[in-house]
């Protein structure tokens, strides 16, 4: 078959400019490193590239927010950590206040120290992230989550949330603890404390500690006059009466202007106890006997739930046949020895907290080595898909050009020959 001129030009100017759009293309991939340079050369391939970058992308953020997780857990148990040493110190204070050895002075600049102890415990638990952010407040991370009112207390404005962030598809980790579980929750009672309250009740037993008695004895023969310092409310009372014939709890719902019913249920107990009441409200109680004793003990008093730095509500014991204050007698929550559990609960939450934040701590970190094991899987295909061979290109690049330059070689031979040479 013969051809033209014209025709074996035309193939042979396309074959040219299909060596010279590979040859563009290898010095590209050359030049990029990547084997995919536009996605119309492999469409498959760039799609499945473009996937695993968008799946690498999702991983990074998932490590920057396990980043933050482990951050911030770290801050917390650094947190309670100073917390817990703080309560130690406490309870150190109140184990070395709680005996006869120790004067009134030297409890009372222990009181100091135990003031000083709640600012901070105060200021730890409004503690905050490198960005600012509340450890404790729960999904309130903004203010302060504890404030402190102008009576002392501290209430707690945060949420019962905890603050996540997503570490995979399908898991969020805690990225701290819940302030009000921690700090406002302090007892194993149904009747809940807070730290504050806590550390204020021991502060303020330490200051009434001489002003107060939480129990009083005289002998039966001697007689016992008191008036009990109620509210204006109906309050209920209640206290462990000794006499003659042995201990009852006496309990009576009275308020500030009539003390009958407390003196009714005393004179209809079992103690063998007599009880009468002045016109002023102070009792009298006699009974028969020369050895036995008369003793008041275990005085609860109804809102009273914990040691208060001003008592308003307390029994005062009156020496016989006079209007003379001898003692009074507080419910048992002011005295100091009674401080000694509720110090032991707050050790103990705040330690039972800490332990959480470490458990936390320990599945961040499990789940630090997956996202490491996925991103350098993900990392490994996209080098396979994206990366060139450049060894192998600059092979192909070599072996095109000495191709290309060979083909235009015989082309210009060819091409400069006509008819009139092949009839010579």
């Amino acid at each position: 078959m013969s051809i033209s001129t014209k025709l074996f030009a035309t193939q042979m100017l396309d074959q040219f400019k299909t060596i010279e759009d590979r040859l563009q293309g290898l010095q590209t991939q050359v030049a990029t490193g990547s084997r995919i340079p536009k996605s119309s050369a492999q469409p498959m391939d760039a799609v499945t590239l473009s996937a695993r970058n968008e799946l690498d992308t999702r991983l990074s953020q998932y490590q920057k927010n396990l980043s933050k997780v482990n951050d911030r857990l770290g801050l917390a148990d650094t947190t309670l950590e100073t917390a817990i040493n703080g309560a130690i110190r406490a309870k150190e204070l109140f184990v070395a206040s709680n005996t006869d050895t120790v004067t009134q002075s030297e409890r009372l600049a222990a009181r100091q120290e135990i003031l000083g102890i709640r600012e901070t415990l105060l200021g730890l638990a409004n503690a905050t992230d490198s960005a600012g952010d509340s450890l404790f407040g729960g999904f309130s991370t903004e203010a302060d989550p504890f404030r402190e009112q102008l009576d002392g207390t501290v209430l707690y404005r945060g949420d019962g949330g905890e603050h996540t962030l997503g570490v995979s598809e399908k898991v969020k980790l805690p990225t701290s603890l819940n302030g009000g579980r921690i700090f406002m929750q302090i007892g194993t009672s149904d009747e809940k404390k807070s730290a504050f309250d806590v550390l204020n009740g021991l502060s303020n037993a330490l200051l009434t500690s001489t002003a107060f008695v939480q129990k009083h004895q005289v002998g039966v023969a001697e007689g016992l006059d008191f008036k009990v310092n109620a509210s204006r409310e109906p309050q209920m009372w209640s206290f462990t009466l000794q006499g003659p014939n042995g201990p009852e709890i006496i309990s009576a719902n009275v308020n500030s202007d009539s003390m009958t019913p407390l003196v009714n249920a005393i004179n209809s107990s079992t103690t063998g106890l007599a009880a009468t009441v002045s016109d002023t409200g102070v009792i009298s109680l006699s009974g028969l006997g020369s050895t036995e004793l008369i003793k008041i003990s275990d005085v609860s008093i109804e809102g009273y739930e914990l040691a208060q730095a001003e008592p308003s509500h307390y029994i005062e014991v009156y020496d016989k046949g006079t209007t003379n204050v001898a003692l009074k007698i507080s419910d048992e929550t002011q005295g100091l020895s009674l401080q000694s559990a509720n110090i032991e609960d707050l050790v103990t939450q705040l330690a039972i907290s800490r332990t959480t934040a470490g458990a936390r701590m320990k599945n961040a970190e499990s789940q630090e080595a997956v996202l490491l094991s996925r991103s350098l899987a993900v990392k490994t295909e996209i080098g396979k898909l994206r990366d060139a061979d450049i060894e192998t290109l600059i092979t192909e690049l070599q072996t095109l050009l000495v191709s290309r330059d060979a083909a235009r070689q015989t082309y210009m031979k060819v091409n400069t020959q006509s008819l009139f040479d092949f009839l010579r």
